[in-house]
């Protein structure tokens, strides 16, 4: 048998640049290895942040974050702490992580393709729970669908990258990518914008709103869409969005009026904030 392996067996984690808004770290062996795939996209990083931001018209609390080149083979993940970061900075440290072959590998002729991409859209994942809220709906917003951050990524890509966008595109094929596709064209970020920013003034937190995924919190997402929008959203979301009820979406949106409809003097409006926050809106 071989002997167990020591701490200092292990691969080391180092910082390999720090940018505008992202601080990378990697494995020392991979970073040796590969430094100028890496390198390649330090600045695509940032201005691919900044275009995000932008688009949104929205910026998060922090202006840095960490981005960790995965030791594991094909994807990418965004979190709220990076375990192999903190352990070097003894710190929470969100950021996104995107694997080593993202940058070394080629796809449609372009090397590092995979990388521009990943970081693109897991930038979308991170952004939006340091915006508002982690927990979005996995069915129809994010992870295991992920057609939101998708099409936003795309967009980002058709300004900064347009040879990895044309490729990129191409696979919005689903009817939840072109539903988002859809409200992006007739709305604008407008809509997506508004939405979040009524979502973080509110204090959502959808992670105390129903199971993920669950009809409450995919209606209560719809919700503060509806509550963005200048017209009824029902055409573009029944039938593609999982457990959307049009119904349930305005007993939420008149549970919100109530609350704010009401004084801050008034103590109903703590206990019926809190209850709507909870996911307990009137029943119909």
């Amino acid at each position: 048998m071989l002997p167990p392996r020591s701490a200092a067996d292990e691969p080391k984690v180092i910082r390999i640049h720090t940018g505008r808004h992202w601080v990378w770290y990697a494995q020392e062996d991979q970073f040796r290895a590969h430094e100028a795939d890496y390198q390649a996209l330090y600045d695509y990083a940032d201005r691919a942040f900044d275009r995000l931001v932008a688009a949104w018209g929205l910026t998060p609390a922090a202006s840095t974050y960490a981005l960790y080149i995965w030791p594991k083979s094909g994807g990418g993940f965004a979190t709220a702490d990076i375990a192999e970061v903190r352990a070097i900075t003894n710190t929470p440290q969100p950021g996104i992580g995107v694997s080593f072959d993202a940058f070394t590998g080629t796809e449609h002729g372009i090397r590092g393709w995979w990388a521009v991409a990943i970081i693109t859209h897991e930038m979308c994942n991170l952004v939006l729970a340091q915006l508002v809220s982690h927990g979005w709906p996995v069915d129809w917003w994010a992870n295991h669908i992920s057609p939101f951050p998708k099409m936003t990524a795309v967009q980002i890509e058709y300004d900064l990258r347009p040879d990895v966008a044309i490729e990129h595109a191409r696979q919005l094929t689903a009817p939840l990518d072109r539903m988002f596709i859809r409200l992006k064209d007739q709305f604008g970020w407008a809509l997506f914008r508004r939405a979040f920013t009524a979502a973080r003034d509110d204090g959502i937190n959808w992670e105390r709103i129903g199971d993920n995924p669950s009809p409450p919190r995919t209606n209560y997402v719809a919700a503060y869409l509806q509550l963005a929008a200048p017209e009824d959203l029902a055409p573009y979301l029944q039938g593609i969005v999982p457990a959307y009820d049009a119904q349930m979406v305005e007993r939420i949106l008149a549970a919100r009026r109530g609350w704010h409809a009401l004084p801050d003097s008034d103590p109903r409006r703590a206990e019926l904030r809190e209850a709507f926050l909870t996911g307990r809106p009137p029943a119909k």
